[in-house]
């Protein structure tokens, strides 16, 4: 067994200059790992942690500590170099080649108790973290409705929240849509806090409630329900744990969709599809 620590240098320095400065270390966190790591690096956005291994394997994890992954990977592989967030570049000296290689993670995305639309048993969810000022989720509504269309019966879309702190009536937003879903209108709500994503205030959210048809006086007791901020919570610290930083993001059956375009999205359900559909090979 071997142990990896992770530590931050906290570097205090004094302004005399006949005082040298003082360097304290602090262990953060401690991977235990089952094999001598042969390299360990990380993303160039810092925030996730590559562990190439002496038994040809790439160890994925969060500077948190947490495992997302882990592959085997080419014996002749010597040494790995982040590119980007999902690049890596595969140095293998021994047959003078060096390799540009895309890591792909598919998340664990808790859809449950998340408003959908689509078929519940659809073997292609397409989870989108989104904010209701946002103006590029508004953007993306129509493409959305468009690729579920184009699959009936085998994609789903699951709407996560993702309200950002820089946009006031966001929360407020998206507790009277969790509210709305309470009365079967949830995505009533959602068009139409889209269609108005540029003039919302408490006011006008009241008002395009009014519209969608709710029921006023139990639209004001849900919305003050500690469950629904909890679910808000929930989504945000789910997407802040696998990388969201902005909105829309989007996964397709937890793959990141990189190509917000109907062929990034037809590219990902289409090789979903082919590989789930693929029948079970029974050893003889």
């Amino acid at each position: 067994m071997r142990i990896l620590s992770l530590f931050i240098l906290g570097i205090t320095l004094w302004s005399s200059s006949a005082i040298a400065g003082v360097v304290n270390l602090q262990e953060l966190k401690t991977l235990q790992l089952e094999t001598t790591p042969k390299q360990v690096v990380t993303t160039t956005d810092g925030r996730r942690l590559y562990i190439l291994t002496e038994d040809s394997q790439i160890m994925v994890y969060t500077l948190g500590g947490e495992l997302q992954g882990k592959l085997n990977v080419d014996p002749a592989i010597e040494s790995i170099t982040p590119l980007g967030p999902q690049h890596l570049l595969l140095q293998k000296n021994s047959k003078k080649q060096a390799v540009i290689a895309m890591l792909e993670i598919s998340q664990q995305i808790d859809t449950s108790e998340s408003p959908f639309l689509g078929d519940e048993s659809a073997p292609v969810s397409i989870a989108v973290f989104d904010d209701f000022e946002c103006p590029y989720c508004a953007r993306t509504v129509p493409l959305l409705k468009q690729i579920v269309a184009k699959y009936p019966g085998k994609v789903k879309l699951v709407f996560k929240n993702f309200p950002l702190s820089s946009h006031r009536n966001a929360r407020n937003a998206a507790l009277t849509a969790l509210a709305a879903n309470r009365q079967g209108k949830f995505w009533d709500m959602h068009d139409l806090l889209y269609e108005n994503y540029n003039r919302l205030n408490p006011k006008k959210i009241d008002d395009l409630a009014a519209q969608a048809g709710l029921d006023l006086e139990q639209l004001k007791k849900d919305r003050t329900d500690p469950q629904l901020n909890a679910l808000i919570n929930r989504d945000i610290n789910e997407g802040t744990a696998i990388g969201v930083r902005g909105t829309p993001t989007i996964f397709v059956n937890g793959r990141l969709l990189q190509e917000r375009s109907a062929a990034g999205f037809s590219r990902l359900i289409e090789d979903e599809l082919s590989r789930l559909e693929k029948p079970e090979i029974n050893p003889q």
